[in-house]
């Protein structure tokens, strides 16, 4: 596979794991990508960090955590974007966790290691474009 595209963006986001009785909606802020996702175990959310400490004490919460965006659209019939991108990820220590929409792949990596997965994928032949706060 040829390098990928992706933007790292500087807006931090956290994860959080909602009770599967709990009402909460956390939106606001800047956030590249918000949303959630629901299993019979719970609700899976993603926003924005600055809105944490609303979370309540029933929500577990991880981050902060920063967002890489591959360029798309992306084509349903193309395989191994994920695998071209965490590998190099998974080499060198980065945890992640992953998001798919209609569109595109979301790669959300720990804040303090934004900056080492750029290089990371920088070197693995991607293009990681980044503001000037993000450098």
């Amino acid at each position: 596979m040829t390098g990928l595209s992706l933007r790292l963006h500087d807006e931090l986001l956290a994860v959080g794991m909602v009770p599967a009785h709990a009402n909460l909606a956390l939106t606001g802020g800047n956030a590249p990508i918000h949303g959630s996702l629901t299993t019979r175990a719970g609700r899976t959310i993603v926003f924005p960090h600055s809105l944490a400490a609303e979370a309540g004490r029933d929500v577990r919460v991880e981050g902060p955590f920063r967002a890489l965006e591959v360029q798309g659209p992306l084509d349903f019939a193309l395989t191994g974007i994920l695998a071209a991108l965490l590998v190099p990820l998974a080499d060198a220590g980065i945890s992640v966790f992953t998001l798919s929409t209609f569109d595109t792949d979301w790669i959300l990596v720990p804040a303090d290691a934004a900056g080492k997965a750029a290089a990371v994928l920088t070197a693995a032949g991607h293009v990681v474009e980044m503001t000037e706060e993000s450098k």
